[in-house]
């Protein structure tokens, strides 16, 4: 065989493998299209829901070790779509809940040195957080004290994607627990009723198993690029009393349906 006849015959199987790459892209991409709308469907009645019957959320972040901002309470369900379109056809790349936790107390902090005022603007910046910063500088124009007042809102996240090369979903919640992103790759099949079911109770402030469903789960924390990230976890609510006439297992999203119902009646 030639070079040339050996050269071509190489093209081809490449060709071969980028079509075939090309046909389970496109397929994964439909099939995480509709995996998201059905999604989309169930994040925009929780949020409409939530919003109706506003039951009481209380957070607190830690913004390092011995600072917390405190009492705050979650609050404004949105839900938005990003969409891409293909040969004049739109399809759901991104199913985003948005809310945020508000509270009436500001936290002081006070930090020496040019360095540490640095690395805390850096960090309230990277989680999107609101403060406030005077600077006490020297003569040289060195920053020698930094006193921050950082308001009692903290935006919160929850955004659900596809990963088409892969076939996998991706759910990505920012400052849900704590300060910072938290990453969750998850199999197609596995993004279900259930796995939405765990993810509402984690919204919540309910116990729940979200962290471990799925056979991916490890997940990847990506708080501020690097910088120091408090690890303290929220500790679960207290147990509530359950009447005897509600130990019929129903599912969260079920209970806020009924909720919402009978607050319309």
């Amino acid at each position: 065989m030639s070079l040339l006849d050996d050269l071509k015959n190489q093209a081809e199987v490449l060709r071969k493998r980028q079509q075939s790459g090309s046909t389970l892209h496109d397929h994964f991409f439909r099939e995480i299209h509709e995996r998201l709308t059905v999604i989309h469907q169930q994040i925009n009645d929780l949020a409409n829901s939530l919003n109706t019957i506003r039951p009481e959320v209380i957070r607190y972040y830690y913004v390092e070790p011995s600072s917390v901002l405190e009492g705050l309470r979650q609050g404004d369900y949105a839900v938005s779509v990003k969409r891409k379109s293909i040969d004049h056809a739109d399809y759901i790349e991104e199913v985003i809940l948005r809310t945020r936790c508000t509270g009436p107390d500001k936290l002081v902090l006070e930090k020496e040195a040019d360095a540490l005022v640095t690395r805390m603007r850096d960090f309230l910046w990277s989680n999107s957080l609101k403060f406030d910063l005077r600077e006490n500088r020297t003569e040289r124009g060195y920053v020698e004290r930094g006193l921050f007042t950082i308001e009692p809102d903290v935006p919160i996240s929850i955004t659900v994607s596809g990963l088409p090369d892969r076939g996998h979903i991706l759910i990505v919640t920012r400052n849900l627990e704590k300060l910072g992103e938290v990453a969750y790759t998850y199999e197609m099949d596995e993004v279900d009723a259930p796995l939405i079911e765990e993810l509402t109770k984690l919204l919540l402030g309910k116990p729940n198993r979200f962290r471990s469903m799925g056979k991916h789960q490890q997940p990847v924390r990506t708080a501020a690029r690097g910088r120091w990230a408090p690890e303290e976890p929220n500790p679960d609510p207290p147990a509530e009393d359950v009447r005897p006439e509600d130990n019929a297992p129903r599912s969260i999203l079920g209970s806020l349906r009924s909720l919402l119902k009978r607050k319309a009646d």
